[in-house]
């Protein structure tokens, strides 16, 4: 699961606010217009309710009644024997179990490299928050397999540790639990991360310091309030985290062994190879089900995106002086509880807490670029077969592929489907973004996290609901059914980058042109839309890469006429591990980089023209 980033931070759950602007002011023109200004909110939000309902809402309903039928008839058979399966249930013991892990490991080692973001100058805290979104923008399947060499017993990991005399023989490090712990975690590192920063940039620097000049030693200070502070941040992360990984499909399937059996495994063996529907109607269910509770219990914090509150700096005054015991009692009893005896160990954290931070630091940006590290030189290598580092270099691996029709069948029609859904995505995800952030109506907050749903409820089980709903049609093995899939996946991340971007819009620019005679149609054309290409590029450039990089629908959706880049990356992979995926790494690097160089001249060249806003006030 990717979620867009936005000036450093996520996109979703944001922090900050949108505020909302009164439907008159949306609508300068009010003259018995009351009836048209509420019906404004529903046209816009008309088409991508349709599609949901459609293509989302009904299949994923459709599943939930399959597994509630055996045979045709209403029973609950299927729950009740994956109830008394004992595999079943250390399935997903052992799912919930990775999880829990992953997102705890995530956050030890994501706070401090955010943390050191937050305290760094502008420019360099973007330079290093860059370095966080290239692997998040990176296919997972291209991070995979630079893992699949990385852990492999002749791989350079293994072979670094022998060099130094740490290990006598290469360690099993893939295959198996470890390779999947190693890959999610990196996989996973950039949702941590994102809402981490986006917490700990607002917290007012000043609180520490002042506590500090009162006597309070600063690792005190972080734990009475930095840390409260950014727990907001921490539970974001923590939820995003644990979410994503109880669904995970491709990581688990490609570096695991029999050890590592998920949820998410069973449910497509049990499609794909078994055919027992009703029981992976019921896993599926299960599932989902699991991960709509968790979602719902956090629902206040993911719609704050929609608060009409305006939020500043973090700030603890008006609360206890510690800061803690109002909100987090836990923090507080544990300080309080250190703080006698721990004066010394406070001393000594203080006298190395800078290089413990710039060395851990170092570590979790190590780990997120060490994928690229691997996949660029194995593009070039003059081997038949797949080694590192390579013996020698050469294009032949690039020449080959250009010669390889099915890999450029492949790559066209992704580009091409891909494409085509992210521009279906901002058409109706911005018009929806409009509506959401512009109109006040009492559906907005359910609409929100309908429409953002899809970034949370496992690609898994949308996928085994598209094929169930569509098993009794031609679609299956259509590119119509990628096209649906995919604008189904893309519309959230245009959603929540739009509304990303309305936010930080400076409506007098629309107010001037409207008190000048410009009509709301005029102003939007001319003025609106044309200072938000920055954020529509961006809403455009998550959208296609969420389809192009997707593996998941690929399984249950493609055919002989239909088959995407991902699906023959996903074969290379398990059937040849050739270095043919390590050029298609490359070429999707040389391509992302250009996709963010346009995003960022396009944004350039829109604050060249925008006109001064001292010209208007």
């Amino acid at each position: 699961m990717k979620l867009p980033l936005l000036n450093g931070s996520v996109g979703f759950p944001a922090y900050g606010s949108i505020k909302m602007v009164d439907a008159s002011l949306a609508m300068p023109h009010r003259r018995d217009t009351s009836g048209r200004v509420r019906l404004v909110p529903v046209l816009l939000l008309l088409p991508i309710v349709i599609l949901f309902l459609v293509g989302y809402v009904v299949p994923l309903a459709q599943l939930v009644l399959k597994s509630l039928q055996h045979d045709g008839a209403w029973s609950l058979k299927s729950y009740i024997e994956i109830a008394n399966s004992p595999a079943f249930v250390w399935i997903v013991l052992r799912t919930l179990a990775l999880a829990a892990t992953v997102t705890v490991v995530c956050l030890l080692i994501a706070y401090p490299l955010a943390y050191a973001v937050s305290k760094c100058p502008p420019r360099l805290a973007a330079f290093l928050l860059l370095i966080v979104t290239l692997p998040y923008l990176t296919s997972v399947l291209i991070r995979t397999y630079a893992w699949i060499v990385l852990l492999s017993p002749n791989g350079p990991i293994n072979q670094l540790l022998l060099h130094l005399g740490l290990i006598s023989e290469p360690l099993q490090m893939v295959f198996n639990s470890v390779g999947v712990y190693v890959g999610m975690v990196q996989v996973q590192l950039p949702l941590m991360v994102f809402p981490l920063y986006a917490v700990l940039a607002r917290v007012n620097p000043s609180l520490a310091k002042a506590a500090q000049s009162l006597g309070s030693p600063p690792t005190d200070a972080f734990l009475r309030i930095t840390l409260p502070a950014s727990m907001p941040g921490v539970i974001s992360g923590c939820t995003l985290v644990f979410l994503s990984s109880l669904g995970f499909y491709i990581t688990p399937e490609l570096l695991g062994g029999p050890d590592s059996y998920l949820i998410a495994q069973g449910i497509s063996l049990r499609v794909l190879i078994l055919g027992n529907f009703d029981e992976a109607a019921a896993q599926s269910s299960v599932l989902m089900l699991t991960v709509i509770a968790v979602f719902l219990i956090f629902r206040q914090r993911i719609a704050e995106e929609l608060d009409d509150r305006p939020h500043n700096n973090v700030s603890l005054a008006g609360k206890s002086t510690s800061g803690l015991s109002a909100q987090w009692p836990i923090l507080e009893r544990l300080t309080a509880s250190l703080h006698g005896p721990s004066m010394r160990l406070h001393e000594a954290l203080t006298a190395v807490r800078r290089p413990l931070l710039y060395v851990s630091s170092g570590v979790t940006l190590l780990l997120l670029v060490l994928p690229f590290v691997v996949v660029i030189p194995l593009a070039f290598s003059d081997a038949p077969y797949l080694t590192f580092p390579p013996p020698g270099y050469s294009l032949r691996w690039f020449s080959s592929l250009l010669k390889n029709t099915q890999w450029l069948d492949a790559l066209s029609f992704s580009l091409k489907w891909a494409g085509l859904s992210a521009l279906l995505s901002v058409a109706i995800g911005v018009p929806a973004a409009f509506a959401l952030v512009r109109y006040r109506f009492s559906a907005r907050v359910p609409v929100y996290l309908l429409l953002i749903s899809p970034l949370i409820v496992p690609h898994v089980v949308i996928a085994v609901s598209l094929f169930f709903a569509l098993a009794g049609s031609s679609l299956i093995g259509n590119p119509l059914a990628f096209a649906l899939s995919y604008t189904i996946i893309g519309a959230p991340y245009t959603v929540v980058v739009m509304i990303a971007g309305l936010k930080r819009f400076n409506r007098t620019l629309e107010l001037a042109a409207a008190s000048l005679g410009s009509s709301p149609i005029v102003t939007l054309r001319t003025v609106t839309l044309p200072l938000l290409l920055p954020t529509l590029a961006s809403a455009a450039l998550f959208a296609f890469i969420v389809g192009f990089d997707d593996v998941v629908f690929g399984l249950f959706l493609s055919g002989p006429a239909a088959t995407p880049l991902p699906m023959r990356m996903w074969d290379n992979i398990r059937l040849e591990i050739s270095p043919q995926i390590a050029v298609i790494a490359v070429l999707f690097l040389i391509v992302l980089a250009l996709l963010m160089l346009l995003r960022l001249f396009v944004g350039a060249v829109v604050q060249v023209r925008r006109p001064q806003e001292s010209l208007h006030r």
